[in-house]
């Protein structure tokens, strides 16, 4: 008897945001192992109505499972009632579904990791204290990002010295080109001081912030962490570079991942509602070390 084919499909979060580019690229290169899976790859986009009709196609398919990459979390509950119609199971990716499987990152460790990392540098370069706090949020990732900046928040406050009063939270959005835009205004309004944290939600969002801030010459002014760690390791290594740490969450191993849990869905076997990978903080000191595969 021939090996029964299932079909999977995987709308991803936005193939012009190089993470999620190298999500889709690695679940493509775990699927093709396998004759018996058929991957239908779409793109969300960053856009809910454009989210909502992959669902829908997927539904109209038949798919024997989705798996979903969204970066609205309050849109979740639509998408699923979409693919719940046709008793599609669904994994989501990095940004929940409620009442559905869930893969991606430990926020909680990954913010603090970098925070951690932030307020080790603050220590030995800014005397321990900084002056303002910066935080790059996303608005439409609920739960997941905002574990992350509170625990990335933590982190630094633990090792060094931040006055709450002093935190401004900003939408950076997902895109460089956001961050950039929305980082100037703060940059005019703190004009003069010289010790600015900033935390950020993505790297991508981190790029946005380093761009602006070296347009604007105020580059020396800020210490800045990312998460994903797909972009700063491309920022250490160059003069007065001040991307101080990422959290990396290995992008190019989520297919293999996602592949073996949708494989053992699609056999009937119980799976855990919460799987999570383990970050690593990749800093200024270690990303050489990191690169050669030394560490994690």
């Amino acid at each position: 008897m021939a090996e029964r084919i299932f079909t999977i499909g995987f709308a991803n979060m936005c193939e012009t945001v190089p993470f999620s580019a190298t999500v889709r690229e690695g679940l493509e290169a775990a699927a093709v192992k396998h004759p018996n899976l058929r991957l239908v790859v779409r793109d969300n986009d960053l856009n809910n109505d454009k989210a909502l009709a992959n669902a829908q196609e997927f539904a109209d398919l038949g798919v024997d499972l989705a798996i979903i990459y969204h970066i609205d979390e309050r849109f979740g509950t639509n998408i699923r009632s979409v693919l719940l119609k046709k008793r599609v199971p669904i994994i989501a990716v990095d940004i929940p579904i409620p009442m559905t499987v869930f893969f991606g990152i430990n926020n909680q460790q990954a913010g603090y990791l970098a925070g951690q990392a932030l307020g080790r540098w603050v220590q030995k370069h800014w005397d321990g204290a900084v002056d303002k706090v910066l935080v790059m949020t996303e608005q439409r990732a609920l739960s997941a990002i905002r574990t992350r900046i509170d625990s990335a928040v933590q982190g630094l406050s633990d090792h060094a010295t931040v006055n709450k009063e002093h935190i401004f939270f900003l939408d950076g959005g997902t895109h460089q080109t956001t961050a950039y835009k929305h980082s100037e205004s703060v940059f005019k309004l703190w004009e003069g001081i010289k010790r600015i944290a900033v935390i950020c939600s993505n790297d991508d969002t981190a790029m946005g912030v380093i761009n602006r801030a070296r347009e604007l010459g105020r580059e020396s002014d800020i210490a800045v962490i990312g998460q994903g760690a797909n972009l700063a390791i491309h920022e250490f290594p160059k003069p007065g570079n001040r991307f101080v740490a990422s959290t990396a969450y290995y992008p190019e191993k989520y297919g293999e991942y996602l592949v073996d849990l949708a494989l053992r869905m699609l056999a009937g076997e119980r799976v855990p509602y919460e799987n999570l990978i383990q970050p690593m903080a990749v800093t200024v000191e270690n990303y050489e070390a990191w690169l050669r595969g030394e560490l994690g």
